[in-house]
């Protein structure tokens, strides 16, 4: 199919385009990039090469993905979103906005992360976590900081400007309501330590 790229724009060899996708302004795709059907790449993102992008995703402005990342259907990754390498970030996420998500991180189905979330390389995040960037007044306080290599299981909720130490386990269910300084497995509402790793 025929598809419009304004002449602001890049697209490498051998990208594939689906039915009704939208390229904005100034946008940078790279080579061999896979897009499904009616899928949205906003003004000054940057797409890597060998990105897979299934349906009906939406890309924000001045966002960036690393070459390799795959992105399945129904994800809205707003502006100045950055993704690392090797990533995969599964049907329903959405990204708040100002996100740094580092390489090889794992975001499941539904997860929420919220504005000025950080996140360490070789993260796995597991269906419908919930991270916040407001405090109990509504006062934005900035997003989660999750070191490198830590895994939150589904359904838990980790609170606004909350620093993981690298290597940290959260159980399903948790609620992560303080900083965790030391790496071990946490549990529970409010998430306290049960072992040590």
């Amino acid at each position: 199919m025929t598809i419009q790229i304004p002449k602001s724009s890049t697209v490498g060899v051998g990208t594939e385009f689906g039915y009704h996708c939208i390229i904005g302004e100034q946008v940078t795709i790279g080579s061999n990039v896979k897009f499904g059907n009616m899928c949205v790449v906003e003004d000054g993102s940057v797409i890597g090469d060998g990105v897979v992008m299934d349906h009906f995703c939406i890309i924000g402005e001045q966002c960036v993905i690393g070459d390799r990342t795959k992105i399945r259907s129904h994800v809205e990754l707003r502006k100045k979103t950055i993704v690392g390498k090797d990533c995969y970030i599964d049907s329903g996420v959405k990204s708040s906005g100002l996100n740094q998500i580092r390489d090889r991180v794992t975001l499941r189905y539904d997860a929420i992360i919220a504005r000025g979330c950080d996140i360490g390389d070789d993260v796995y995040i597991c269906p419908q976590v919930m991270t916040n960037n407001l405090d109990h007044n509504g006062k934005e306080v900035g997003g989660a900081k999750i070191g490198s290599h830590c895994f939150i299981g589904t359904n838990s909720t980790v609170g606004a400007g909350i620093e993981l130490a690298s290597r940290t386990i959260i159980g399903s269910k948790a609620m992560v309501t303080k900083a965790i300084e030391v790496a071990g497995v946490y549990v529970g509402v409010p998430a306290k330590k049960i072992r040590d790793l």
